[in-house]
Order: C-alpha cells, then sequence, then structure tokens
C-alpha cells in the first residue's frame, strides 16, 4: 500500500504559523505578568525590577533591563534595573546613546536617539551589534529589542526598556506592538513614582477619585431613599434611621469603614421595592389582607430587580433582598436558612425589626424601643443571628446609641 508523500509546502507552513503562535504566547505572557507588576508597585526601584523579573520570567527570555538616559557629554545609559539568567551580560557594560559612541549604535541607543523602537533579529550578523557579539554568545543571547520609555513631558524617551532571547527572530511585528505597550506603561509608571520616588501622587489621585465617587454614590442612593418616602409619608425617615442602626451594630461587630459603608449603602435602599407597591396598601390605617402582605412582601424582590443591574462595588442588591430572611426559613421571599444568609442580610433583618416596632406605623402606634429589644432578644438565635442581637443589645449599654438614632432621625 502506497502512502500518501507528505506536503512539505503545507508542513512548512503549519510550522511557521506555530512558531508564530509560540511567539506571541511568550510576549503576551511576559505583558501580562509585568501589567501586575506594574499595579502592584510602590517605588521606583520596585517597579522596573519586577517588570524586568516578570518578563525575565518568560518563554526563551533571558534577559530584560531598564536604562536611563544621562545627560552627560558621553550621553550614558544608565542600567537603572535588570533581571533574568543571563544578567551577568549586562555587568559592568557602558552604553550610550550618542551616535559618536561605537556602544551608541546598538539597539538601546538606537533606541533612545530616535526614539523608535530598534530590534536586533540576529545578535551574529548584525552590524550594530559588532560591539557587544562576544559577550553575548558568552551568554546565549541571539536577539533583542529596544523600546523607548517616554518621560511624558520633553518628548525624549526617558530611556529604553531591552529584551533579550535566546533564540533568534524572536521579535516580529505583533511582538514589537506589544513590548512597544509595556514600556508606555512603564513610563506611565515612573512619571508618578519620580516625583516622589514612591506612588504617593497616584495614590493620593486614586484616593479622591474614590472618594468624589463613593460621595456621588452616597447622595445618589440618598435621593433614591428620598423617592421612596414620598410616595409612604408614614415611614419617612425609615431607611435611614435603619442605615444608622445597621452602622452601629457593624462598628459593635468590627467591621471596617468599608464593609460599614456598604450595609449603609444597603440600608438606605433595602425598601426601594415598594415603589411597585400600590402606595394606598402602604398607607392603609387598618391590618392588611392576605394578598395585600403578599403584595407588601413582594417588594424585596422587586427592590433586588431594581438594584441588582446597577454595579456597586459591593452585593447591595443580595443584601437588600436578604433583609426579611430568617434563620430558621420561616423568611421570604427565598426561604433561606442559616449560613445562606450573609452577615449583612443578617445585620440589616434586626436594624428592620428594632426600628419597625420602636416606631410609628399606618396601622399601629409605636411599640417603644424596650418591645423592639424584647422581640429581637426571643428570637434571637432562631430567626435572627445572635451575635447581631448582642451588638444591638450593647448599643443600648453604650449610653442608649438606640434610643439617640430613633430620636434624632
Amino acid at each position: 500500500m502506497k502512502t500518501k508523500p507528505i506536503n512539505q509546502h503545507n508542513l512548512s507552513s503549519d510550522l511557521a504559523i506555530r512558531d508564530e503562535l509560540e511567539k506571541r504566547g511568550w510576549a503576551l505572557s511576559a505583558l501580562s505578568e509585568a501589567a501586575a507588576a506594574l499595579a502592584r508597585a510602590n517605588s521606583t526601584e520596585l517597579l522596573i525590577q519586577e517588570v524586568c523579573q516578570a518578563i525575565a520570567a518568560q518563554g526563551p527570555y533571558v534577559l530584560a533591563w531598564v536604562g536611563q538616559a544621562q545627560g552627560d557629554a558621553f550621553k550614558t545609559v544608565k542600567v537603572v534595573g535588570v533581571a533574568g539568567v543571563a544578567s551577568g551580560y549586562i555587568k559592568d557594560i557602558v552604553v550610550s546613546w550618542s551616535n559618536a559612541e561605537v556602544t551608541g549604535r546598538g539597539p538601546a541607543g538606537s533606541c533612545i536617539r530616535s526614539n523608535k523602537t530598534s530590534v536586533v533579529i540576529d545578535d551574529e550578523i548584525d552590524p550594530g551589534f559588532v560591539a557587544w557579539r562576544e559577550r553575548a554568545k558568552e551568554f546565549g543571547i541571539r536577539s533583542a529589542i529596544g523600546c523607548p520609555i517616554p518621560d511624558g513631558i520633553t518628548g525624549m524617551p526617558f530611556g529604553v526598556l531591552m529584551v533579550y532571547s535566546k533564540v533568534p527572530n524572536t521579535f516580529g511585528s505583533s511582538e514589537v506592538q506589544l513590548f512597544e505597550s509595556l514600556a508606555k506603561e512603564i513610563g506611565f509608571g515612573l512619571r508618578s513614582i519620580e516625583r516622589q520616588h514612591k506612588l504617593d501622587d497616584q495614590i493620593h489621585e486614586k484616593e479622591l477619585m474614590q472618594e468624589r465617587l463613593a460621595t456621588a454614590l452616597r447622595a445618589t442612593i440618598e435621593a433614591m431613599s428620598k423617592t421612596m418616602e414620598w410616595r409612604d409619608p408614614y415611614t419617612a425617615g425609615h431607611q435611614k434611621r435603619v442605615a444608622s442602626i445597621a452602622m452601629a451594630i457593624g462598628r459593635q461587630l468590627g467591621w471596617d469603614n468599608e464593609r460599614i459603608q456598604a450595609i449603609y449603602m444597603a440600608a438606605m435602599v433595602h425598601d426601594i421595592g415598594k415603589m411597585a407597591v400600590p402606595s394606598e396598601i402602604l398607607t392603609k390605617p387598618s391590618r392588611l389582607t392576605d394578598l395585600e402582605m403578599q403584595m407588601v412582601q413582594g417588594h424585596v424582590e422587586a427592590g433586588y430587580q431594581i438594584l441588582k443591574d446597577i454595579p456597586f462595588p459591593w452585593p447591595i442588591a443580595d443584601m437588600v433582598r436578604q433583609h426579611h430572611e430568617r434563620l430558621d426559613g420561616s423568611g421570604y421571599p427565598m426561604g433561606l436558612k442559616d449560613k445562606q444568609i450573609s452577615q449583612e442580610g443578617r445585620v440589616l433583618a434586626v436594624a428592620d425589626t428594632i426600628e419597625a416596632m420602636a416606631t410609628h406605623r399606618p396601622y399601629r402606634p409605636a411599640k417603644g424601643l424596650n418591645s423592639a429589644m424584647d422581640e429581637i432578644q426571643a428570637e434571637a438565635g432562631i430567626k435572627l443571628d445572635t451575635k447581631v442581637v448582642e451588638a444591638a443589645f450593647k448599643l443600648l449599654e453604650n449610653g442608649n446609641e438606640l434610643q439617640k438614632i430613633l430620636d434624632t432621625h
């Protein structure tokens, strides 16, 4: 039986495609790891070193270093960070970015001088690499790329990102594009760090931005809460009081500020689903029928549906959905039990119960704080979380903070 001859053309094409994909994979891995390093670095030295380490840990990349262009007469390229198994290659090396110097005609000098990426396809034949050819052979280096790191001020590069490979022709057009993007990100990071040797400015700006966003988010939440209260004047202030009680309980439980802010946001809109309930039912001055009660209970799921697609930084919609759930499964809308209910849902349940019983409702006068506390104590460990209930009682001991909240709002 005759075997079908191998199509050498197709085989060569397949191998070429495989090689290109492999090269791209190396570059993408390096870019991904370096991006993570950029995100966590908090100083110039750490940023440069971790980026170099991230690159040199991938594929055939045996060396990565960052050089800073100096303004001296020799136009020295100062090595400010290096990593890789071939790090010895760059030790005590002299590099310039002057065209008048032999050491300025290699990829690093050419890159800085022209402000353009420089690629060495194969250092054994590249005429600009003559000065380092023997040294490169000693460390198994065959190809290299130099990408300008912008300084964002003068238009000239801050310096150069150099990456070396033990494989010839490692850096094609796709790889060039990826490393150029990385060099730009390094430049962005360095511009922030250079001013104070750390990322203080960037961190401060980020904190200010987060603060502004948090303020805007809080204002939006409070506006949504007021909209609800306009439809249901009898519960005016209810959500705000529940929010204050929930925050106080959270502090007693030792929650951090961010978690307390989250419970505040959830409490401020926990009854927003009542917008789907007819106002005549919400303000009815007598006991509700079973059907009317079902309609009121539907406000929890309606609230979840209103909030679930809003990109809050916390699971606000889930917290709202759980504020009427109970540990024994007797709650609604999903009948969750025990560990299925989040800590935030448990705090909201206690805070909502206290406020609802202690204040006036259309169908009954206020029962008072003492009755409310008796109720949650009776349900502790059965329907309500014991630790949350204990935290609420501590608020009574601490200058009766609960009563102050109820009287203030």
